[in-house]
Order: structure tokens, then C-alpha cells, then sequence
């Protein structure tokens, strides 16, 4: 019984050159991470003063506001039958910060007349990265984390949709974060393969090790060439087409779950990171329990912030595996484990 889940192993750089995806690869804008392309945003944007996010959202989109001393406020998301957002953005709100959730469509309420008095909408793509929509057209500047879909050691990435360019200088990571990823991935790898006789919680205590270096020292950094080219030659288009296969099968599959409901219906997919689901009644952390004892490691979206944001998914959702890794086996796998 092999695992499904957590994170990514060593994988071999694939030879497709990708145009379609990637659409702002030529104008070199990759940098460490998301947090890294959220700090360079607002760098270039030194008049924003206040910033209005959703309820529903990473700790991790919160802190390059913190660092650069904006305030912040938020604006409801939560679960009533479905996703429900709701923008009333107050008149000191300079930026606002749009989230597109899990690469299922959701419909941008109307800003317009924020964007007539000059306010700035910075759109996460982070979750729409491999849709067919990537992005609203209301949005100047536009970021995200990639280490989510690729086997990449570090990796983020922003455009700016404004006419002005966006000025910074970023420095290399340093070479200890590079190869404790490195030899955290090749080591799961070989766990993986059963050739070699290697203790999980080596590394695991590795990825660990450089997951709290990144959320802590991603400031000014700039991602690194393997990285680049694992996301520079990635079969994207092959990696929908699995995503959104294995999705299928897993909305048909828990259909008639009685605990289970999906927090999208499946006509709003179009390429998800994973599949979000809703677990109520308190049952969604003794599920996640019964999954780790299957071997199913199914991550929660998200820890509940350090910030005054209030969701009721923070304690309902639960994120099924469903990328490019896996096969219609594995997702059987994850309707039975639930199912029974």
C-alpha cells in the first residue's frame, strides 16, 4: 500500500517547453516563493496604507502586509451550502487582496468603483496556476506559490498588469536550504522505491527543517535554477488532464456520502490543486485521523491564521489529494477509505 500525499519527491526535469501556461516566463518574474512575490508587489506600491483580505486565507498572505506595516482588514468567506464571499470595501482601503480557491471558478464581486478611486487589486493565482482562467481582468498584479503543483525545491512567481515596471533585485537562496530540500526529496524518493533501508523521520525532520526556514527567511529572494527549470519544462497540459480525471472519480465516488459535502459543485472545476471537501459535526479531524492510519495524508486548508479573520472552513474543510502523482487506483483508494 503505497502513500498518497504530502510532499513532492525527487523527480526527473522533463524536456516539454511550455508557452501557454506560463505566460509571463519571459518577463523572468519567478522568485523564492509567494510570500517573496507578495513583498515585491508591495514594495513597488509604496502608497498603500490599508488592505482588505479574505477571512478565508494562509497565514503565510498575511505576513508580507505585517512586515511592510499596512494595515489589514477582511472580508467574509465562509461555507453556507457553498463557498460564500461577500466585498463591501471600506473607503481608507487602498489594496485588495482576491483569492482564487482550490481552481474551481469564483465569480469576482463588482469593484468597480474601488478601481475608479485608484485602488489595487492583487489577484492569488496560487490555486488557479494550471486553469484555463487564470486570473480576473480587474487584477494589477497577479501572485503565487508553486511548490503546491511541482516537485521544485522553492518557487513563486507575480506579474504586474500595470503599465509601470516592477523595480527589485533579488539574491540567491542559500545553498544549505537548497540541498537540505534536495536530499529531503531524493531521500523520500528512495523510501518510496523500498531501494534503500531509510528512516521516514529523516526526512521528514528535513522537509521540516526547510519548510520553517522558508516561512521565515523568504525576504528578497529569488528562486533557483533546478526549480526554474522543473517549472519551465513541465507537461502542464498533462497534468490537467490527470488532475481533472482523478477529480471525476472522486466526485462520483462520495456523491452519496451522507458526512461529505464537496465545497464546489463539480461544474465550477476547472483544474484543482486538490478537492475541497466539507466534513461537519465535528468529524472532520477523527476522518483525517482514519485517512493518516490508511496512509492518505490529506492536508487542511489552512491552519487557523494569526490575524482577526473569522471562517467557519478552517474547522470544516479537508483537501483531497488529486495531482498528477496518483491514478484512478489511488482515488478508489481515497472513495473506499471514506466510504467505509
Amino acid at each position: 500500500m503505497r502513500e498518497i500525499g504530502s510532499e513532492f519527491c525527487l523527480s526527473e526535469i522533463e524536456s516539454v517547453k511550455t508557452s501557454n501556461v506560463l505566460f509571463w516566463a519571459s518577463h523572468s518574474n519567478f522568485v523564492f516563493s509567494g510570500r517573496t512575490a507578495i513583498e515585491t508587489v508591495l514594495r513597488n506600491e509604496k502608497n498603500i496604507k490599508k488592505a482588505m483580505l479574505p477571512s478565508y486565507c494562509c497565514d503565510s498572505m498575511i505576513e508580507p502586509f505585517r512586515q511592510a506595516k499596512i494595515e489589514v482588514c477582511f472580508y467574509p468567506v465562509y461555507f453556507d451550502k457553498s463557498i460564500t464571499v461577500k466585498i463591501d470595501i471600506p473607503n481608507d482601503v487602498d489594496c485588495l487582496l482576491w483569492c482564487n480557491y482550490f481552481g474551481f471558478e469564483v465569480s469576482m464581486p463588482d469593484i468597480g468603483a474601488f478601481k475608479e478611486r485608484g485602488g489595487i487589486v492583487i489577484e492569488d493565482i496560487t490555486h488557479s496556476f494550471l486553469s484555463l482562467k487564470q486570473f480576473h481582468e480587474l487584477s494589477d498584479y497577479l501572485v503565487a506559490s508553486l511548490r503546491k503543483w511541482e516537485p521544485v525545491l522553492c518557487g513563486g512567481c507575480f506579474v504586474s498588469r500595470k503599465s509601470t515596471k516592477v523595480d527589485f533585485k533579488l539574491d540567491q537562496p542559500p545553498e544549505i536550504f537548497l540541498s537540505t530540500k534536495m536530499e529531503a526529496m531524493k531521500m523520500k524518493s528512495q523510501y518510496l522505491s523500498g531501494t534503500s533501508d531509510i528512516d521516514k523521520n529523516t526526512f521528514l525532520n528535513a522537509f521540516s527543517e526547510s519548510n520553517e526556514w522558508l516561512a521565515e527567511n523568504y525576504s528578497g529572494l529569488t528562486i533557483d535554477e533546478y526549480s526554474k527549470q522543473i517549472l519551465l519544462n513541465a507537461d502542464y497540459q498533462k497534468q490537467r488532464n490527470i488532475r481533472i480525471n482523478n477529480a471525476r472519480i472522486l466526485y462520483e465516488g462520495l456523491e452519496s456520502n451522507q458526512d461529505i459535502s464537496f465545497l464546489f459543485p463539480i461544474h465550477r472545476m476547472d483544474c484543482p490543486l486538490f478537492i475541497p471537501i466539507i466534513i461537519a459535526n465535528g468529524k472532520r479531524d477523527v476522518i483525517r485521523k482514519k485517512m493518516i492510519d490508511n496512509q492518505i495524508y490529506c492536508p487542511v486548508h489552512w491552519p487557523h491564521p494569526n490575524a482577526e479573520c473569522q471562517s467557519n472552513l478552517y474547522e470544516l474543510e479537508l483537501s483531497l489529494i488529486c495531482d498528477q502523482r496518483y491514478n484512478e487506483d489511488d482515488m478508489q483508494r481515497i472513495v473506499e477509505v471514506l466510504n467505509n
